[in-house]
């Protein structure tokens, strides 16, 4: 049997650079590859190879099943994106990191420092909990930029 998923979100770094720093020297728990991007689960602060890496999609699919049922959510240190995996589907879910306008740089195409914003991630938290991510994910993804 597996184990009941975790029920709160880790901790975050309120500076989205330092998170990156931090997960930058870390391997994949998966492939123990050192990926140029990660993907951090949200669940259990596991580091894996990130979506745009040949492992990634898998990494965390496989992940998602043993951590949390098949339902996992990721941090994108490539992009500062949450996404969220339900069994076989990946959706883009928002960042919980802002700018100092308070708006999201999802892509990191401004390059403007990113601090977490903790109402954000309580959003993001309660929406994991309650597995209430459709509706808000769809809206989130039609605003990501291309490629992501």
């Amino acid at each position: 049997p597996l184990p009941p998923p975790p029920v709160a979100l880790v901790d975050l770094p309120s500076s989205f650079e330092a998170l990156f720093h931090q997960v930058a020297r870390k391997r994949c728990a998966s492939c123990h590859a050192m990926p140029d991007s990660h993907a951090v689960c949200l669940a259990c602060a596991a580091h894996l190879c990130g979506l745009d890496t040949p492992h990634g999609a898998r990494a965390i699919m496989s992940h998602a099943a043993s951590c949390g049922v098949g339902t996992g959510l990721f941090l994108l240190t490539n992009n500062s994106a949450a996404v969220l995996v339900r069994e076989r589907r990946l959706v883009f879910a928002g960042s919980p990191y802002r700018d100092a306008h308070g708006e999201v740089d999802v892509g990191l195409l401004r390059g403007k420092p990113l601090t977490l914003d903790p109402a954000e991630y309580a959003v993001l938290s309660r929406q994991w909990l309650n597995l209430a991510f459709d509706e808000t994910a769809r809206n989130e993804d039609e605003q990501l930029p291309m490629g992501l």
